[in-house]
């Protein structure tokens, strides 16, 4: 057999080496077209993605593509401006409230609230519709903690732009548990540094890591959004809205170029006498301004008469449905308010809106505000416990709470009273504006049950704060401070208040 197979190998060899031939044509043309179909999954007119660790990410290269382009589009397209914004008004347009009902814990979540570095970067009011603003764009926010750990344990807050944070460096047996920040950067000086941060969740063991130093007094919290839950960054939530706002700023300038177009002619004028009565009606109309000398020939003000002779004519170009209407782009729109999470009443068209509007919300933007709301109150939340647990490390709290280790090594407090996971109290106003009358009797009704003086089962000063907040009153903890101050025994204020409901409902 081996004898044949040689002599049918020397026949066929020819066609052999063709077949060869033929299969790598083949396949390099399947190679190509494969690269075809990659290129044709974006549009290159905005940027060519690039694929990250195990082709399931975005490579960094192009995540700072996207941030970029999040950030322009945001800045000059009306519509991804407007989503951004009104996700914001809603989120943080009306404050949020943090407090403690420990008197002394309390006063340490305040001095932290307070401290002006601290309002400018995260917790003022400016500062918290900026950093909503990153989030959106940018998908990461990263926090860098100051902490004076020798003796007051006070807690400063500083960020680190999104485009200095070249990697982040994972636990090799647990890709979600962050361990490094790859920060790379060039300083007002023009020197570059590259530095590694460790996570706020973990303590490294050597300040040299690769080589580079470790910042192991400035922990490091990643705040994420978009993208999944394996994937080390997050990514923009208007990325998805880009193409589309592009392209509806395209088809209006397309409409408006139009329109343009056909307001260069208004009139239609015919005459007999071949080119002299073309002439005459031309010099009727020329105007001989120019740069150089006044007009002596001025065309026809509003309003005027034309008068012409038997056989001429002159008439108005119609234009009414000669074009495309920009009212035909609104699916196009529909796309971006898709994007974004907002039905179109919020892009500006006040036609389709009513009172409805403005005291309601449909039910998937309310839950999207409020889903908003909450991942915003666990980041605050773990936030503040950091601040917590340094004022009980450093003995401004030592009384209050004890040091527990989790399995991972994570230190929290176990307060000697309660649960530590509630002893931060944070609460967003409501989402939708309120009814204040109807707030106000259902509040009243739980405290009386009904109409009967309650026997202290939600007491005065939980009370007296649901009444205020039905009221819509902004700085509740102030108030109610102000109350006890001037009238001590607040007990009896509530008494009062409430006798004099039930005597007016009866």
């Amino acid at each position: 057999m081996s004898i044949i197979n040689d002599i049918a190998k020397t026949i066929l060899k020819p066609e052999l080496e063709e077949i060869k031939i033929q299969n790598s044509i083949e396949k390099n043309n399947l190679t190509e077209k494969l690269a075809e179909l990659e290129l044709a999954l974006e549009d290159l007119s905005w940027t060519k993605i690039l694929y990250g660790e195990g082709e399931h990410e975005f490579s960094r290269e192009a995540l700072g593509k996207i941030s970029y382009l999040s950030r322009l589009m945001y800045l000059k397209n009306p519509l991804i401006n407007r989503g951004v914004n009104v996700k914001r008004y809603y989120v943080w347009g009306q404050g949020v409230t943090i407090k403690s009902k420990d008197p002394e814990i309390d006063k340490v979540l305040q001095q932290f609230l307070s401290d002006r570095k601290n309002q400018q970067e995260l917790t003022g009011h400016a500062a918290q519709m900026t950093k909503e603003l990153d989030l959106e764009c940018d998908g990461n926010i990263f926090l860098v903690f100051f902490v004076d750990k020798l003796k007051t344990g006070k807690v400063k807050v500083r960020s680190i732009p999104f485009s200095q944070i070249a990697e982040i460096v994972t636990n090799p047996d647990d890709a979600k548990e962050p361990w490094y920040y790859y920060r790379v950067w060039t300083d007002s000086a023009g020197k570059s540094h590259e530095v590694y941060y460790p996570d706020w969740c973990y303590t490294p063991t050597s300040q040299i890591y690769k080589g580079k130093k470790v910042e192991i007094n400035a922990p490091v919290m990643h705040i994420k959004d978009g993208g999944f839950s394996d994937w080390k960054f997050g990514v923009s939530r208007v990325y998805s809205a880009l193409d589309w706002a592009k392209a509806y700023k395209e088809f209006l300038e397309d409409w408006a170029t139009i329109t343009r177009a056909y307001a260069r002619f208004a009139w239609s004028a015919t005459t007999k006498g071949g080119a002299k009565g073309i002439a005459a009606v031309k010099n009727k109309f020329n105007t001989t301004w120019s740069e150089t000398s006044s007009e002596n020939n001025p065309p026809p003000t509003v309003g005027s008469m034309a008068i012409s002779s038997d056989g001429a004519s002159l008439t108005p170009i119609k234009t009414a449905g000669a074009t495309t209407s920009p009212e035909d782009g609104r699916r196009i729109l529909l796309m971006v308010c898709a994007a974004v999470g907002l039905p179109e009443t919020f892009m500006g068209d006040a036609s389709v809106g009513s009172l409805a509007t403005a005291q309601s919300l449909d039910r998937p933007t309310e839950l999207a505000m409020k889903d908003r709301q909450t991942f915003w109150k666990d980041n605050l939340n773990d936030i503040l416990n950091y601040v917590l647990l340094w004022a009980v490390k450093t003995g401004t709290l030592k009384n209050k709470a004890t040091l527990i280790k989790t399995d991972n090594g994570i230190e929290q407090l176990k307060w000697n009273e309660g649960d530590y996971q509630d002893i931060v109290e944070i609460n967003f106003p409501p989402i939708i504006a309120s009814d204040r009358v109807a707030d106000v009797n259902a509040v009243v009704q739980a405290i009386t049950l009904g109409g009967q003086i309650s026997s202290g089962m939600i007491n005065d000063d939980d009370a007296l704060r649901m009444l205020l907040t039905a009221l819509g009153e902004q700085n509740v903890e102030q108030m109610l401070d102000h109350v006890k101050e001037k009238d001590s025994e607040l007990s009896k204020t509530m008494e009062a208040f409430l006798e004099k409901y039930i005597r007016k409902t009866k």
